[in-house]
C-alpha cells in the first residue's frame, strides 16, 4: 500500500525539479514571397518534436507556433535552423518560456532544459527588479542572430514575467 501511494505521488509531483521549456514562439521569417513558400515553412515545421500546432502567414511574416505539447524538448535554435532549411531568415522572435532564473556578475539568464537567454539590459527596470532566482514563466522578444551563428545562447528584452 505504502508503494502504490509513493508511485501516485511520484506521477502528480514528479521527481526533482521541473526543467524549462519554451511554451510560445512567434518567428518572424523574412523571404517568405508567396504562398506556396509559406506552405513549406509550415509543413517543415510541423515535423518537429514537440509543435503540435503551427501557423505560418506570409501577410505577416511570421510563423506562429502556439500549440506545442506539454513536456516539450524545443529549442528556437532548431525553429531558426527550419526556417533557414526551407530558404528564409529567421529573425526576432516574441517567445513565451518557462525556465530557471539566475543571477551571474549582475547578469540575469533564463534557462530552460535546453537553452539559455541572457536578460538583456533593453528590458525595462520594473520588470528587472520583479524578477528572482527560481522558476520564472517570461515573455519576451529575443534579437535575431545571423544565420550562420545560431549558439543557442540568446538575449532576451523582457515584455513580461507572471
Amino acid at each position: 500500500m505504502r508503494n502504490i501511494f509513493r508511485i501516485m505521488m511520484i506521477g502528480l509531483f514528479g521527481i526533482g525539479t521541473a526543467s524549462g521549456q519554451i511554451t510560445k514562439v512567434d518567428q518572424e521569417v523574412y523571404g517568405m514571397d508567396c504562398a506556396p513558400c509559406a506552405y513549406g515553412l509550415e509543413r517543415g515545421l510541423k515535423k518537429m518534436d514537440g509543435l503540435q500546432e503551427v501557423r505560418v502567414s506570409l501577410n505577416d511574416g511570421k510563423a506562429y507556433m502556439v500549440g506545442l505539447a506539454a513536456e516539450n524538448g524545443l529549442k528556437l535554435r532548431s525553429i531558426q535552423e527550419e526556417v533557414k532549411k526551407n530558404g528564409f531568415s529567421a529573425k526576432k522572435a516574441e517567445v513565451t518560456l518557462i525556465g530557471n532564473a539566475e543571477k551571474e556578475d549582475g547578469q540575469w539568464y533564463i534557462e530552460t532544459a535546453n537553452e539559455r537567454f541572457s536578460v538583456s539590459q533593453d528590458t525595462p527596470t520594473a520588470l528587472l527588479q520583479k524578477l528572482t532566482v527560481g522558476t520564472a514563466s517570461i515573455s519576451g522578444t529575443v534579437h535575431d542572430e545571423e544565420d550562420d551563428n545560431l549558439s543557442g545562447q540568446w538575449s532576451i528584452v523582457l515584455t513580461k514575467i507572471e
